[in-house]
């Protein structure tokens, strides 16, 4: 029991160790991203997501839906070009997986109903 339980401590922190978590001074994100997820309902298929550095030297981030309704990003965390959010809408955790080149977001989000397609454009500054 005490060997099994080593095993998996190992293991988790061996499967978290490559995850970091983005740092203010990795300013690539900062911004705000428009975004599309394609097959999602309607009032969550469009919106923006606004990152900002956050007090602790993380970043910290919302996503703002066409509809206007407003909810905290929980995570990001970003491996060399992937990066990752996650949100809870409506009690429902959402994890994103995407690819980071340039001003383009790419890639899927992982819902209750499955993967959906999920790309974002950086918005042009005013």
């Amino acid at each position: 029991m005490k060997l099994r339980s080593l095993f998996l401590s190992s293991l988790l922190v061996l499967a978290f160790s490559n995850l970091t978590f983005a740092s203010s001074e990795d300013t690539t994100l900062v911004g705000i991203w428009e975004f599309n997820v394609n097959g999602a309902p309607w009032e969550y298929s469009r919106g923006m997501i606004i990152i900002e550095p956050a007090d602790d030297g993380l970043l910290t981030g919302k996503v703002e839906f066409s509809t206007g309704r407003v909810v905290q990003l929980a995570s990001i965390a970003v491996e060399e070009d992937t990066v990752i959010f996650e949100v809870n809408v409506d009690g429902y955790d959402v994890k994103s997986n995407l690819k980071l080149s340039g001003d383009d977001l790419q890639g899927v989000v992982q819902t209750i109903e499955g993967n959906m397609d999920f790309s974002a454009k950086r918005a042009a500054e005013e």
